[in-house]
């Protein structure tokens, strides 16, 4: 496949994505209750106080994000996803919609917490113990199912308990091997930023000997055209 197909077959699959993306979740603007969406950032950390529960925090682009559509559908209304969100998490919806309608109000906390927690792409999913502070970041995935990333969820959650749960040996190994981990991230994401470039280099030479060899062919045309 030429790397002009391949690009292109990359837009067709974007544009999938995007057509099998199910709707936003129901969003409660006043209040907070466990394991439902709310958009009351205040009521949102006073019942994480409250209750001891993590809250999970869900920066999104709801009407226009394919990925986040993807994620609504096969993550967030599904009913796994609601049975294990009602007993363990308070959920907060911070949403960025480009046809909705919105309050100053909730504008400015959504602007807020986005630059609070860095958030630099949709959708973003942050997880905060009861008190408030940060213990994970999760992004979206292709292959997203719910029962895989409520998984993933737990995973961020167990690690408040690894000094009670590891020995001193176990938790000074997992450490170090996360430090191994976020390593190799930074070289991957180096290593996928060269590809990209070099990806781009390539398709503007592509595109210029196409360009010429077009050119060429038209003169040939012309000359053939000629005797």
């Amino acid at each position: 496949m030429s790397l002009r197909n391949l690009i292109a077959a990359g837009i067709v699959s974007a544009a999938a994505l995007v057509a099998t993306a199910a709707t936003a979740a129901e969003v409660a603007e006043k209040g907070a209750e466990l394991g439902k969406w709310t958009s009351d950032a205040p009521a949102a950390q006073e019942l994480a106080k409250k209750t001891g529960k993590p809250l999970f925090i869900q920066f999104t682009g709801s009407d226009w994000c394919g990925w986040c559509k993807l994620m609504d559908g096969k993550v967030f209304s599904t009913t796994e996803w609601a049975d294990y969100a009602k007993d363990n998490l308070v959920l907060l919806y911070i949403d960025f919609p480009r046809g909705k309608q919105q309050s100053q109000e909730l504008k400015a906390q959504n602007a807020k917490l986005s630059e609070q927690y860095g958030v630099g792409g949709f959708p973003t999913y942050i997880i905060l113990d009861a008190q408030g502070k940060q213990i994970g970041q999760l992004g979206a995935s292709q292959d997203a199912t719910a029962p895989d990333f409520i998984d993933q969820v737990k995973d961020v959650l167990i690690v408040q308990d690894l000094e009670k749960l590891l020995s001193a040996e176990d938790l000074a190994a997992y450490k170090a091997a996360e430090a191994e981990l976020a390593d190799l991230e930074k070289k991957v994401e180096a290593w996928q930023a060269k590809m990209m470039q070099e990806a781009q280099a390539m398709q503007t030479l592509f595109d210029a000997a196409n360009t010429k060899l077009d050119a060429l062919k038209a003169k040939a045309r012309e000359a053939a055209k000629a005797k």
